[in-house]
């Protein structure tokens, strides 16, 4: 097919909003939204889609809901347990009353452990969550800080009450955490916070000296993992997956855990497990207190905060059910009758992206995917946390990944790009000729981006591109605000290429000099805009060098960050937006 490329933008926005995208948690997903216009583009209704990349499967639920074939591949575990519970569908009565049945028996099984008592009565009511703090010993005095008591007043601490020494952490010593306050409803059931009385003291002691905390699924992150180092894991004495959960947390999940696995029809089963997973995260200490509102989880990272959440699990399970519900509705909204069949055309794969035996040759009529990109995420160490409980892992061994620390930093980069020229080589060979295959990346340094453009053109694939494209999604991240400082990209490329009809020599890539650099820079700062922080700069810099068929090793994001300081730009800190503060 040919397709009408004047309908795709070069820009696409497509904020990570939807109820499918904020359902489950996973790595760098793309929203459904920025998919569906390529989709469009470069198949027909009816067409198979592929994504060798798949993760939590995005590519295949866009292709559901513009009814065409979706088969999707990855190795992780935990990318295809979330594709195939978003996919599985269920009716909303028989979902909900599997869901209170087995929120009724964890419940029963957890006993008291999660009450208190409420002060504006003095009734026994279900703590809806409570706030926990680091607690710090002062090497000076001896004297403990507790850390919730200085930011919740407004800014953390900076030196002792009893000695004034300097605060710095870390040199302080780190004591056992601390519940700090509690949140009830009320008798009008709006919350409301009370302090922690020697009741819930004893709650969290009794949940602490439950034998059932054995039974928590657990994985350890050893030193052979990236995170382990990346996530001061080792420090903080956080080596077991298990480590990241409250007693009492601990106890419900399980229980939980056990009564959805009791549940004997196979598709209400899978959808309950995957708004069990979902809510892991904020189940565990890696829910970060705010004094505005929660932070949410991080989950690039195995980070917890010096304030945390313990939150009822029963409350969170509730809300994701909900949550399910409204994907469910976003994903079959024009075909609400597959809600009580199996007729969705979806299938996900384990397989490595370089060995797509499941695939025919020229069997694929678009493929479009989303690689990891170089260093920056190590998707099986976080999965870690997940799969201990779906009982089976990732094999990380061939993680298209670049380290930077431990044994398997020598070498990394020659792996990254062997494996990623094999992955295209496989796309090249399943897809049809004539056919396109698009490719969503982002990093920061001209090096990953010329070895994945190598990487292209040696699987065979068309030198020119068909199109280069923007991708925002909108939302961004606490450190892609700082994306002016800190050389994070925070809008990615999707680079469409097209595999030839016939076998042609394709031309070399003229290498990028210094000077085509700044001249690249140079011109995309005059038209000033198109671009509203660095990373989008950087983005239509590299789109241009794309264009024009320049090899990209040499372009980084820290020559864009000093051209902008050259010519007057500065980056609001709270923003990420760029302002000129001066003549260039």
């Amino acid at each position: 097919m040919k397709p009408t490329l004047d309908r795709l933008p070069d820009t696409i926005i497509a904020p990570r909003t939807d109820p499918i995208y904020n359902c489950h948690g996973y790595l760098t997903k793309v929203p459904v939204a920025a998919i569906e216009p390529f989709i469009e583009t470069f198949s027909a209704p009816g067409e198979v889609i592929a994504d060798l990349f798949a993760g939590s499967g995005m590519t295949g639920l866009a292709a559901v809901r513009l009814h065409r074939k979706a088969r999707l591949s990855d190795i992780s575990v935990l990318g295809r347990h979330i594709a195939e519970g978003y996919s599985t569908c269920v009716s909303k009565a028989s979902l909900l009353t599997a869901a209170s049945e087995v929120i009724e028996s964890a419940r029963q099984a957890v006993g008291v452990i999660y009450t208190t008592q409420r002060k504006q009565d003095g009734l026994r009511v279900d703590v809806v969550r409570t706030v926990w703090s680091f607690v710090y010993k002062c090497p000076s005095c001896g004297s403990e800080l507790v850390y919730y008591e200085y930011v919740s007043r407004g800014a953390p601490p900076k030196i002792c009450s009893k000695c004034s020494s300097d605060f710095v952490r870390r040199n302080w010593r780190r004591l056992e955490d601390v519940p700090v306050e509690i949140v009830v409803r009320n008798v009008e059931g709006r919350l409301t916070e009370q302090a922690v009385s020697a009741y819930d003291e004893a709650m969290i002691k009794t949940a602490a000296e439950d034998p059932r905390q054995r039974q928590v699924p657990s994985q350890v992150i050893d030193e052979e993992r990236e995170m382990f180092s990346r996530s001061g894991l080792g420090k903080a004495g956080m080596v077991k997956t298990s480590d990241f959960f409250s007693a009492r947390n601990a106890i419900a999940l399980v229980e939980l855990w056990k009564a959805i696995n009791a549940v004997q029809d196979d598709n209400i089963r899978q959808k309950l497990c995957f708004a069990f997973t979902a809510i892991l995260p904020r189940a565990s200490r890696r829910y970060q207190w705010s004094a505005q509102r929660p932070l949410n989880a991080q989950n690039q990272t195995y980070y917890i905060a010096p304030v945390y959440y313990e939150w009822n699990v029963f409350e969170l399970f509730n809300r994701k059910l909900e949550a399910a519900l409204r994907a469910d509705d976003f994903l079959l909204g024009n075909a609400p009758l597959l809600r009580d069949s199996t007729e969705l055309d979806f299938k996900y794969v384990l397989a490595s992206a370089d060995n797509l035996a499941h695939l025919g040759t020229s069997s694929v009529d678009y493929v479009f995917t989303d690689p990891p990109f170089g260093s920056n995420i190590f998707y099986s160490d976080m999965n870690l946390f997940h799969e201990a409980w779906l009982g089976t892992l990732t094999d990380h061994r061939s993680e298209a990944v670049v380290h930077t620390t431990g044994r398997r930093k020598i070498g990394a980069a020659e792996r990254y790009e062997s494996l990623l020229r094999s992955a295209f080589s496989e796309a090249f060979r399943v897809l049809k000729p004539g056919r396109y295959m698009s490719v969503v990346f982002g990093n920061s340094s001209g090096r990953i981006w010329g070895l994945v453009q190598r990487a292209i053109r040696e699987a065979g694939f068309q030198a020119a591109p068909t199109h280069v494209a923007i991708l925002d999604k909108g939302q961004r991240s606490v450190k892609g605000l700082s994306s002016g400082s800190e050389s994070v990209v925070t809008v990615d490329l999707i680079l469409t290429v097209q595999k030839p009809v016939e076998n042609k020599k394709r031309a070399l890539t003229p290498e990028l000099e210094k000077g085509d650099t700044a001249i690249l820079i140079a011109d995309a700062l005059k038209k000033s805009g198109d671009f509203r922080n660095p990373s989008h700069l950087y983005a239509g810099v590299l789109r241009t060098a794309i264009k024009r068929h320049y090899s990209l090793d040499q372009l980084h994001l820290t020559d864009v960050l000093l051209a902008l300081r050259k010519a007057g730009y500065t980056v609001d800190a709270k923003t990420g937006l760029l302002s000129k503060t001066n003549a260039a």
